[in-house]
């Protein structure tokens, strides 16, 4: 890579528009490059690296492929500082290939519990998502309309780098994706705060007892208004999160759906 090159692409680290019309995004910190690094479907083309991130590092550049191995240049603490604009790396910021996401359809004849995102526009909530989803065994995660970009640096960094390194498609066109996911045997559960609706834990029980548990995706809404109502009638079921008496629907998104995942999970497994 041509050193302007280089430069011209670290300068533009906090640019997520000059990084994506340059078909590029940033992974930072250590753990988060290592998940990029192992990534085989995006490829990472140069790494902004201190002294000590770069030792830290070695073993898993070494173990790249010569061919993949991406272009490094390393500089002082102050010097990332300075050309990142952020302090929050760890002195490690990677950039890598931007990919259009794999299409739902890949994952139609699968299974497993997938969680599908709906106007879920904090970059950070969708990184929590992805992050617990990863770590709770979801299969994959589906992005639908007015979402967050999931390879915002924000969202990827949140993730712990989960974001690069599970199924993460695009669920267009929306909601005729999940209908179709539907049609292909996989059950739709959407979450709602409404009293009215089952409880998760039933709603759980129902699908382990009639032998439709190993193929769930769950509907997840927007941080304020939740799902639409053409999501919501495309569900098969809808389930609530109890909770405690005299308290209103007060969980975050993210932490939301962390619950949804185990309820949805924890049996079935």
């Amino acid at each position: 890579m041509n050193p302007d090159r280089r430069v011209e692409i670290f300068a533009h680290t906090g640019d997520p528009a000059w990084l994506r019309a340059n078909g590029l995004f940033v992974a930072e910190g250590r753990q988060v490059a290592r998940r990029l690094l192992a990534s085989p479907r995006y490829r990472t083309v140069a790494m902004l690296l201190t002294p000590s991130a770069e030792a830290a590092m070695a073993d898993a550049i070494a173990a790249l492929r010569t061919e993949r191995r991406p272009v490094i240049e390393i500089r002082t603490p102050a010097e990332v500082d300075a050309m990142t604009g952020f302090p929050l790396h760890q002195g490690c910021v990677a950039f890598a290939e931007r990919l259009e996401l794999p299409s739902w359809e890949t994952v139609a004849a699968s299974e497993g519990l997938f969680v599908a995102l709906e106007r879920v526009r904090d970059p950070d909530n969708v990184g929590s998502i992805a992050r617990t989803a990863s770590a709770l065994g979801a299969s994959g995660l589906l992005i639908g309309p007015e979402c967050a970009d999931p390879l915002y640096r924000k969202a990827v960094r949140t993730s712990m780098g989960a974001l690069v390194s599970m199924p993460v498609l695009a669920a267009d066109p929306w909601p005729g994706a999940v209908t179709m996911l539907a049609a292909a045997g996989f059950v739709l559960v959407a979450t709602t705060p409404d009293p009215e609706a089952p409880a998760i834990e039933a709603v759980r029980d129902d699908l382990v007892k009639t032998g439709r548990a190993g193929r769930v995706v769950l509907l997840v809404g927007s941080e304020g208004e939740g799902l639409t109502a053409a999501a919501r009638a495309a569900a098969h079921v809808e389930a609530r999160i109890p909770m405690a008496a005299g308290v209103m629907d007060s969980l975050n998104v993210a932490v939301a759906t962390a619950v949804a995942i185990y309820a949805l999970r924890e049996r079935r497994t």
